[in-house]
């Protein structure tokens, strides 16, 4: 049984494809992988993407984190969660102008209920370079006249199963996608959870977190936060929730938005949760 973060892709036919075919195939859902870690606040160089061949005609393609000794186990299972619910989207033509929670309809008719997914699934799919890509995968199959249908499995489920009669339509369909020009940088704003490393109770110097398994310095905005700091114990190890700010620069090779690490800003300190005494919490209304 495959794992979560692991995709078998399956090249129907006799499983003899040419060595373009694969290669091309596998470099587009590498960029495409690389494109959703983006998403999720990592860098490319985190991930470690391995491919075996389980059987005649197919691919095991696996995510990693690079990093052991980091909290990262969720990180390839959301990446190849939000590969799954794109490829959904767009095989069955629901990829434009859906929202957040037609996203979630139409993951739980396929069983998938993960409660992060429909959000980064959304905000990955506004990126036209994602959908470019899973087009560019269906001319690549479709140039190939040995592969005769497209079958991607995760945990011995069906993702999609594609006859090679509608890769054109597929293909035809990408191209009517709504291309928007995307701006050089954004403003990313949302909740998160912090966990201290370094503390600074005078001035407004950055703070020093864990977030998603990988270090940050962040300045803090929430004057009412130090106010309350003055009758609060505070200590490394200690988590935050926080509403969290950070700029994002568009890369036009990747066809994504890459963190400024050095933007962190968090606007609002929302909980206090004690690492010694999860009683003792401090809640700002």
């Amino acid at each position: 049984m495959t794992e979560n973060n692991q995709l078998i892709i399956k090249f129907g036919g006799d499983g003899n494809i040419k060595v373009e075919t694969l290669t091309e195939f596998l470099d587009n859902y590498k960029q495409l992988l690389y494109l959703i870690n983006s998403e999720l606040g990592y860098n490319p160089d985190d991930m470690i993407i391995e491919v075996s061949p389980p059987e005649n005609g197919s691919f095991k393609i696996k995510l990693k984190s690079k990093y052991k000794e980091l909290i990262l186990e969720k990180m390839g299972d959301l990446t190849v969660g939000t590969l799954v619910g794109l490829l959904i989207l767009f095989t069955t033509n629901a990829l434009q102008n859906k929202t957040e929670e037609e996203i979630k309809e139409i993951l739980k008719d396929k069983q998938i209920v993960d409660k992060e997914l429909p959000r980064i699934i959304y905000n990955v799919s506004q990126n036209s370079g994602a959908n470019q890509k899973i087009q560019q995968t269906f001319i690549i199959v479709n140039s190939d006249e040995n592969v005769k249908g497209l079958k991607i499995e995760r945990q011995d489920e069906e993702v999609i199963n594609i006859n090679r009669d509608e890769f054109p339509k597929l293909i035809e369909q990408g191209k009517t996608l709504e291309i928007e020009e995307l701006p050089e940088t954004d403003l990313l704003t949302d909740e998160a959870t912090l966990i201290i490393k370094t503390i600074h109770f005078e001035g407004h110097a950055k703070w020093a977190f864990i977030f998603r398994g990988y270090p940050i310095k962040a300045s803090i905005k929430d004057d009412e936060f130090f106010e309350r700091l003055k009758n609060e114990a505070f200590r490394k190890g200690d988590a935050l929730k926080v509403v969290l700010s950070r700029k994002r620069n568009f890369d036009e090779d990747l066809q994504t938005y890459i963190v400024d690490q050095s933007s962190y800003v968090i606007e609002k300190v929302t909980e206090h949760i004690s690492k010694t005494d999860n009683q003792n919490r401090l809640k700002f209304e």
